[in-house]
């Protein structure tokens, strides 16, 4: 019968890694997964998929339909007591090229929301971030909040003038800066007291690349 209401992980507290009768088996592609736990996991996700009829042209090519069948019937129970059976029959495979793009592409969204949160915390405004990082206003007020930044009402003071000349000169030192995020946060490290939206207005204000 079918079971939609399968649900839940196999009892029995935090098994070992390896058990008596564990091997590592070359008939086996990838990684063998011997841990019960990780394998009915992997087993209550195969039979909800054949059981709601997803992917099936994915589980065909590694089950046959009378497998299928049998595991979209099988109890939580049933499959518990499968998942403890040696030696494993279940083992997961790695596309390391694949991976190593998702970690580059992870290091870069990392890398990217913390310079996002430094210029919050510095208190770049909106006009900023929009430039910088594309961050529309209800996102900006959301990261302002998280971050207990104060908003403060009026204009935002301006730079002194001997200040403005350093900051512009400094500015221009950079130019061959290709990232934008990076040029305009080494400004707000060469100038910590100065207000960031002093620095923004000083350069945008005046048009400068």
């Amino acid at each position: 019968m079918s079971n939609h209401s399968r649900q839940g992980v196999a009892e029995g507290g935090n098994a070992p890694l390896r058990r008596r009768g564990d091997r590592v088996d070359a008939r086996l592609p990838g990684i063998p997964i011997s841990d019960r736990r990780h394998v009915f996991s992997l087993l209550q996700h195969i039979a909800d998929r054949a059981d709601y009829g997803q992917d099936l042209d994915i589980l065909l090519t590694q089950l046959s339909p009378s497998t299928l069948d049998t595991l979209r019937q099988a109890s939580v129970t049933d499959l518990s007591r499968l998942a403890e059976q040696r030696p494993a029959f279940v083992s997961v495979c790695v596309d390391e090229q694949m991976m190593h793009l998702a970690m580059n592409r992870l290091q870069l969204v990392t890398k990217r929301e913390e310079d996002a949160l430094w210029f919050i915390k510095r208190g770049a405004p909106a006009a900023a971030m929009l430039e910088l990082f594309g961050m529309h206003e209800l996102e900006y007020r959301r990261l302002r909040l998280a971050a207990s930044v104060e908003t403060k009402r009026g204009r935002s003071p301006k730079l002194d003038n001997q200040t403005h000349h350093e900051v512009i000169r400094y500015w221009y030192r950079n130019r061959d800066h290709s990232d934008p995020i990076g040029r305009f946060k080494t400004l707000g490290e060469a100038f910590p007291d100065a207000s960031f939206s002093a620095l923004w207005a000083a350069i945008r204000g005046g048009a400068n690349a």
